[in-house]
């Protein structure tokens, strides 16, 4: 026992004669941070990249209808039929790295390489915009059921009430 605790005393005064010890300790902390963050951001973006597209993209036209759906329910009642004609798929803001010398400038896509594949580093997605909305419900034909669904619709989906129609269910 009296061994193992010299060389624990030993071993802790030398650590405690170390010159700034705490910003050592610091630098550990932060480079271990780094690699931590950079193997789970490369490991999960590089995953499957266009299938998650293809299911944010789905999810969130899925989501939108089924909001608009329980919204015009609820105002009309029964199960409306709902149509949204949507503009585009994800889009995807690509972060750049501009290198500016006495000849220009050039802009390259930053890239994350993980696992030897490389990709770029998305910022952020834009989801596609809603162009048109058709709406089939009871009580579609009251003037003031259709202006009350046109303004809800439009108020979800951000878009002009021309580009929304409402038409009443056959009984």
């Amino acid at each position: 026992m009296d061994k193992s605790e010299s060389k624990l005393k030993t071993t802790f005064q030398k650590i405690k004669s170390i010159k700034h010890i705490e910003i050592i300790i610091a630098v550990a902390a932060v480079i271990i941070m780094v690699i931590i963050y950079f193997t789970t951001l490369g490991s999960s973006s590089t995953k499957g990249k266009t299938d998650t597209d293809k299911v944010n993209v789905s999810n969130y036209c899925d989501k939108m209808k089924n909001e608009i759906v329980e919204t015009v329910a609820s105002m009309c009642g029964g199960t409306p039929t709902v149509a949204i004609g949507w503009e585009s798929s994800v889009e995807s803001v690509i972060a750049y790295v501009t290198n500016t010398t006495t000849n220009g400038s050039t802009s390259t896509p930053q890239l994350i390489t993980s696992q030897g594949s490389s990709s770029p580093i998305v910022l952020k997605e834009i989801y596609p915009k809603a162009i048109g909305v058709v709406v089939i419900c009871q009580g579609g034909d009251s003037v003031k059921t259709k202006l009350d669904i046109i303004s809800a619709i439009s108020i979800l989906l951000n878009l002009s009430p021309e580009r929304i129609n409402v038409f009443p269910s056959k009984k």
